[in-house]
């Protein structure tokens, strides 16, 4: 392979990559065919011993998505760092998904439950207006009131759970790029 269709490749490849720091990856590229041909190795010589142009732009990209969700946490870095991943294989694709597929489902019930439980003060208010409030009887209140109490720990817990559910599966990625990278290297 010549420099001209390896660097071609890589940069077609550095998809989640900002222009600078693409142009600093292709430079620095460049700068090891120069080097090598310099040492009297041949163009093809050099690309292979720097490795698949494809599998490098694809573990860059994955890192540098990676490193902008964990900067900014928001939900476009995100995904962007999910699908660069993703990206990496497929069976990584299909890992992922089930993973998150699994974490979503679980985290969306834990959100429910809670917005649930936080709005029974409402809901008696509610049946009050419609059945007039003389029919609102103490056991009413005192389950209303225990409903609001629990769901505000399960808030809590919620918070908590979405937060570390964020940092472990970020670190789940960064270990996933690791596996997907010794796995090309050897």
């Amino acid at each position: 392979m010549s420099k001209e269709e390896y660097l071609k490749l890589l940069n077609r490849y550095l998809t989640r990559v900002s222009p600078e720091e693409r142009q600093d990856i292709l430079d620095e590229y460049e700068t090891h065919f120069i080097s090598g041909k310099a040492a009297g190795k041949t163009e093809a010589e050099i690309a292979s011993e720097l490795g698949n142009p494809k599998e490098i732009g694809r573990e860059m990209s994955a890192a540098n998505a990676m490193e902008k969700a964990e900067g900014d946490r928001n939900a476009g870095n995100v995904t962007n760092a999910v699908l660069a991943v993703m990206g990496l294989s497929i069976l990584n694709f299909f890992v992922v998904t089930v993973i998150l597929a699994s974490l979503f489902g679980i985290l969306f019930g834990l959100i429910v439950a809670t917005i649930s439980l936080l709005a029974t003060p409402l809901l008696l208010i509610v049946k009050g207006i419609m059945e007039g409030f003389g029919q609102i009887i103490p056991l009413d209140i005192y389950t209303a009131f225990t409903c609001f109490g629990v769901g505000l720990m399960c808030f809590t817990v919620t918070y908590l759970a979405c937060k570390w559910s964020f940092i472990l599966f970020m670190k789940y990625l960064r270990w996933n790029i690791k596996v997907v990278k010794g796995s090309a290297q050897s």
